[in-house]
């Protein structure tokens, strides 16, 4: 029997003979899963150079966003310690007042001293509140020749030997409202230029000048005699005040900026003048030239009449009584006749009397004020455009003290915005006091303490509309 022959089954679908790799396979599997992997090595953290450059845009960006807002942030903390130094500031000074009779610092009308050494009693840290955090640097006082300061800087570091001497010693970022400070017992007659006492005019009040005064004829005098320079007397001169020669920093009240507000704001109607005044039916009338009270005048009511040449008087003003009125006049006065007035004057230029006056009121004379007749000055108080007006009554709302860049200021509403509110005003225009206090030292605003002790952050255009003086009238400004 011949041994079984076995026949091998496979499936139909299995290949014919063992083939359990083929080059070609593995080589195929082995460049795929390379490339797999770069794949996956590049996407999770390649970056191409394109998307290198977009996230270095967008850290620029978040920086620059983070630079700003940190010194954003430091310039808040640096007006809030400003605002702080103000009111500690405001605080000495109501301290002071209430030391003397209510009255406020002065800002340079009484004897060796303006408001910074006055308050400094009351003040035990006054060199580091007198200083803003902007400005807290002095400038160069070669720069400006008198130690002006500006938006960045403080002024101080005056040459001791110049007009400004009296400051020697004092560096501050803040000047004060000259309009809320005390200035003591409102003399009769007021000039910027020199004082001449010659005739026999008699002054129940003081008198007082930013320059000299001399007086040789047979005066009395019954208030204080007060000068920015020499007090010369001789003759029958009697004084029953105080004598204070070499006062610094007086100013009598501007007349120019008295004229301009007035002719802004109440709406004179105009007058031929003649030897008529009229006040009927306005209280504020003006003459556009010269004034000639040649002849017997005639005064209707009472109000005020502003001149923009001369006055001069060489009849009998009015022919009858008193004239129940104020003249604001560009010019100068000139008397030569009668003068007979129950109101004030104030003149841009000078003032001589050679004939006789009997005035009830003051004289605010921007010129010299040469005497050589007779008669008498009883004041009384001022009218209420006279920033004096008001006296020394501390008004809530009143700003006291402000970023400045100098040691005082007083604002009027027809003050013009300066044309850099970095610098403010270096020429200390006295007819344009507002730029000394509008500068950008704050963002665009400064800070100002009232004297009710508040301090605030003011817009540089909302200066005008702050209650500066009893007289000021708000404005609406456009600062650029």
């Amino acid at each position: 029997m011949s041994a079984p022959t076995f026949t091998t089954c496979r499936p139909h679908h299995l290949p014919a003979g063992p083939k359990p790799y083929r080059q070609g396979t593995f080589v195929r599997l082995r460049h795929a899963t390379r490339a797999l992997g770069r794949h996956a090595r590049r996407g999770n953290g390649g970056f191409t150079l394109t998307e290198l450059l977009v996230a270095v845009a967008i850290i620029a960006i978040l920086v620059a966003i983070v630079s700003v807002c940190l010194a954003r942030a430091r310039e808040y903390a640096r007006t809030a310690q400003c605002l702080s130094n103000l009111h500690q500031l405001s605080l000495a000074a109501l301290s002071y007042a209430q030391h003397n009779r209510g009255m406020m610092p002065s800002d340079g009308q009484t004897i060796g001293g303006y408001w910074y050494p006055e308050i400094k009693p009351y003040d035990n840290n006054i060199i580091a509140n007198g200083l803003c955090p902007d400005a807290a640097t002095p400038v160069d006082p070669s720069a400006t020749g008198q130690g002006i300061g500006t938006a960045s800087q403080a002024w101080g570091l005056v040459d001791p030997g110049g007009a400004y001497g009296w400051l020697q010693g004092t560096t501050c970022s803040y000047g004060m409202n000259v309009h809320a400070g005390g200035a003591g017992v409102i003399p009769a007659v007021a000039a910027y230029g020199q004082v001449t006492l010659g005739g026999h005019t008699d002054y129940y009040g003081g008198i007082a000048s930013a320059t000299t005064i001399e007086a040789n004829g047979n005066a009395l005098i019954t208030g204080a005699m007060e000068s920015g320079g020499a007090i010369t007397l001789h003759g029958g001169i009697t004084v029953q005040g105080s004598q204070s020669p070499n006062m610094p920093g007086m100013q009598p009240p501007d007349v120019t900026a008295i004229y301009n507000q007035i002719m802004d704001t109440d709406n004179p109607a105009p007058t031929s003048g003649g030897n008529t005044i009229d006040f009927t039916n306005n209280q504020y009338l003006y003459i556009n030239g010269n004034f000639d009270a040649s002849g017997q005048m005639n005064i209707i009511g009472s109000g005020t009449l502003l001149v923009s040449g001369n006055v001069t008087v060489d009849g009998i003003f009015p022919s009858q009584g008193s004239a129940n009125i104020n003249i604001v006049t560009l010019g100068s006065v000139t008397i030569h006749g009668q003068l007979n007035l129950n109101g004030s004057i104030y003149a841009e230029g000078n003032f001589t009397n050679s004939g006789n006056q009997a005035i009830h009121g003051v004289l605010d004379i921007g010129g010299y004020y040469d005497d050589h007749g007779k008669g008498y000055i009883a004041v009384v108080a001022p009218p209420s455009f006279d920033p004096r007006a008001n006296g020394n009554q501390i008004v809530d709302s009143q700003p006291l003290f402000g970023d400045c860049i100098w040691v005082d200021g007083s604002p009027a509403a027809s003050d013009a915005v300066p044309s850099n509110t970095q610098t403010g005003d270096p020429t200390l225009n006295a007819q344009d006091q507002m730029a000394r206090f509008c500068i950008d030292r704050h963002l665009g605003q400064i800070n100002v303490s009232f004297t009710d002790g508040s301090a605030h952050t003011v817009p540089l255009a909302q200066l005008w509309q702050l209650n500066w003086s009893g007289n000021f009238r708000a404005k609406t400004v456009v600062v650029p």
